[in-house]
């Protein structure tokens, strides 16, 4: 895909990628992150530890490691409302310059707010519609704590509706709001890449935020599960159709965030010993890979496998194909980490 005026989407100067996930395990670890950056033309990136993965420590090395060109973003995490906002207490030390929150956090837990709120970072919300108490409540915070801001990752839609009501425009709107288009492939759409039917949406958002509120993220490394490419997720906006000429492309990809992030000093970064009930969290979840479609088996792949699986199986065999599958990928794993 190519601009208005021929050229490829590319800022001149580099990427600057707003949302790039961080964290182990299930994220990677901040090697691999600043090797994705590397790679891909990534300049400078926002790293984000993950929901359920409080990996204090790669926030703290990511910040340590590149000083002037990442910066990062940490989770509540814990059982309990004290314990969630230490969890946050201990990624702002680190050298955080927001967190993430989700689901119902700024309702059951108005603390972390004001804890965000009162130091003047961002809140990443992901879902900052989820009703009209959501929308209500970051507005009110966003004109409580005059410089704080928020920005919405994944904020895609397959439909304007939750964007046509009082309480989500005057949030849109705000001077302080900016949506990163990310998550383009796993956001409900009906329709294959490069999913038309967000763009209702995505041209509704530009009318509310403007241009110069608008900011790209990968997603990295969840953009792998769903069999996307870090350099599709970039030219999307354009393949999708949205009229954009290079500078204001240059404003989306890389200099609004650069703006944003990276125009002042980094921040102090310090790292006290943790809690053992945060030191030791664990990841039980699984990784869905391929989760918009099965993973297709070349034949000279399935016929082996088959046979084996096959060849153990009986009626008193409660191991299913797929599962079958993931042992043998689990034998494969633990020979490539020899």
């Amino acid at each position: 895909m190519t601009m208005k005026n021929g050229t490829k989407p590319s800022p001149p100067g580099g990427l600057v990628d707003a949302y790039m996930h961080v964290g182990s395990p299930r994220f990677g670890t901040t090697e691999q992150a600043l090797e994705t950056c590397d790679r891909w033309g990534i300049k400078k990136a926002v790293l984000v530890l993950g929901p359920g993965v409080p990996d204090i420590r790669a926030i703290y090395d990511a910040a340590r490691a590149r000083p002037d060109s990442i910066r990062t973003v940490g989770v509540p995490f814990g059982d309990t409302a004290e314990r969630r906002r230490e969890c946050v207490e201990l990624c702002i030390e680190a050298g955080a310059v927001g967190v993430r929150l989700q689901g119902n956090e700024p309702i059951e837990n108005p603390a972390i707010l004001d804890l965000i709120g009162k130091a003047g970072l961002w809140v990443y919300a992901t879902d900052p519609l989820r009703s009209a108490q959501h929308a209500a409540i970051f507005s009110e915070w966003l004109e409580s704590y005059p410089t704080a801001r928020i920005a919405a990752p994944h904020f895609l839609r397959p439909t304007t509706a939750p964007l046509e009501t009082a309480d989500a425009e005057r949030l849109v709107a705000h001077p302080r709001f900016f949506a990163i288009f990310s998550r383009h492939g796993g956001v409900g759409s009906a329709h294959r890449y490069p999913h038309t039917d967000l763009r209702p949406w995505v041209e509704r958002v530009i009318e509310l935020c403007g241009r110069e509120r608008i900011l790209w993220g990968s997603e990295y490394p969840v953009l792998y599960w769903r069999d996307e490419r870090i350099d599709a997720a970039v030219r999307w906006i354009t393949e999708l159709g949205i009229e954009i000429d290079e500078p204001a492309f240059a404003a989306y990809a890389a200099n609004t965030a650069d703006a944003l992030f990276f125009s002042g000093s980094p921040p102090t970064a310090r790292l006290r010993e943790l809690p053992e009930w945060l030191a030791g969290f664990t990841v039980d979840r699984p990784v869905l890979i391929a989760e918009n479609g099965p993973i297709a088996l070349p034949g000279d792949v399935y016929e082996p496998l088959f046979a084996a699986f096959h060849a153990q199986h009986r009626p008193e065999s409660s191991m299913t194909f797929s599962e079958f599958c993931v042992e043998q990928l689990r034998v494969r794993a633990a020979q490539l980490a020899e």
